[in-house]
């Protein structure tokens, strides 16, 4: 099959063009081609500026994809075009995401759960799976919906309180302390890159998930303890770690809101949480092949392989926490 991959340069882009490759299929990328990543060979590059109007329907109307794997859409309009240009398309499968849930305290979402009007990336997917949905009903537009929850893997950093960091790996590597936030308990459901990949090269060819919205994510729901653990384990060393009160960085951002490491990520997992049923697609028959211990070995060791593990000091802004936290 003729396959578009729209994205599929950025951390699961490349995962998902390896598997679909794997799988026989010819693979043309669009983006707009500002991103250094080799392509793998044949591999057709289509570049594009999405946030211009027009731009990718003439781009799919000149090539005529026999399906879409979209990994970057959010807004309706991204699906639009895609719609005008291809109104036989075979599949359209959408990178959706968990974030539509919003807060769910010690809830565990699955597909039927209210999604939550929660910041314009969220509101965005809603919006885009509403009008496939719509699409579907009146002329049996054919999409797959997989809304992804953390991906963890070659091509990115790990979550940290940063966001995603790696000067927190080197910390644990050195004995230093890290920022665990609140009582650690706080739920973090991952998936490992290579598991999306065969997600979105299962759904492809299956009539069953035409129409579907499934949540992907992994077989485990680890605690943010839990998930620190994993890492330490992988990395060898015990793990040192400090656990801090979601209120306490709050009413200290003074002392955090200026720094280019901004704790501004972390700590809201107390109140924003990530746990999600995974039964739909597991009953769809897809199952995840990566326990969470390798998907960060095979993280962590793509981080050394490409220098990419930044250097701690006496003098990190965890050090600089820890001196004013009591």
């Amino acid at each position: 099959m003729h396959l578009a991959v729209i994205g599929g340069t950025r951390h699961i882009g490349p995962h998902i063009i390896d598997c679909l490759l794997e799988a026989g299929h010819e693979i043309s990328v669009y983006n707009r081609g500002q991103t250094r990543t080799a392509l793998p060979p044949g591999v057709r590059h289509v570049v594009f500026d999405r946030k211009q109007p027009g731009q990718l329907r003439e781009a799919l109307r000149a090539h005529r994809p026999d399906a879409v794997v979209d990994t970057i859409a959010y807004k309706v309009e991204d699906v639009e075009e895609v719609v005008s240009a291809l109104p036989d398309l075979r599949h359209y499968v959408f990178c959706g995401s968990t974030v539509i849930y919003g807060v769910i305290g010690k809830d565990t979402p699955a597909e039927d759960y209210p999604a939550k009007d929660d910041g314009a990336y969220g509101r965005g997917k809603v919006a885009c799976e509403a009008y496939m949905a719509e699409q579907a009903a009146s002329s049996g537009f054919r999409f797959t919906s997989l809304r992804m929850a953390n991906p963890v893997g070659p091509g990115d950093d790990l979550i940290y309180l940063t966001g995603r960091d790696s000067l927190f790996l080197d910390r644990m590597r050195k004995g230093k302390s890290i920022i665990i936030p609140g009582d650690g308990q706080s739920r973090l459901h991952s998936i490992d890159v290579r598991d999306v990949a065969r997600a979105f090269e299962y759904v492809l060819e299956r009539e069953e998930c035409f129409g579907n919205c499934y949540n992907m994510a992994g077989d485990e729901i680890m605690t943010l303890d839990e998930y620190f653990a994993s890492i330490a384990r992988v990395l060898g060393v015990e793990l040192v770690a400090r656990h801090i009160p979601n209120d306490w960085f709050l009413d200290h951002d003074d002392l955090w809101a200026d720094w280019a490491r901004k704790f501004t990520f972390g700590y809201n997992w107390v109140k924003y949480e990530s746990a999600f049923d995974t039964t739909a697609l597991r009953q769809a028959g897809f199952v995840c092949e990566t326990d969470h211990d390798t998907s960060i070995r095979r993280h962590t060791d793509w981080l050394d392989a490409n220098n990419l593990m930044q250097s701690s000091t006496d003098e990190d802004e965890e050090d600089r926490i820890l001196q004013q936290f009591s």
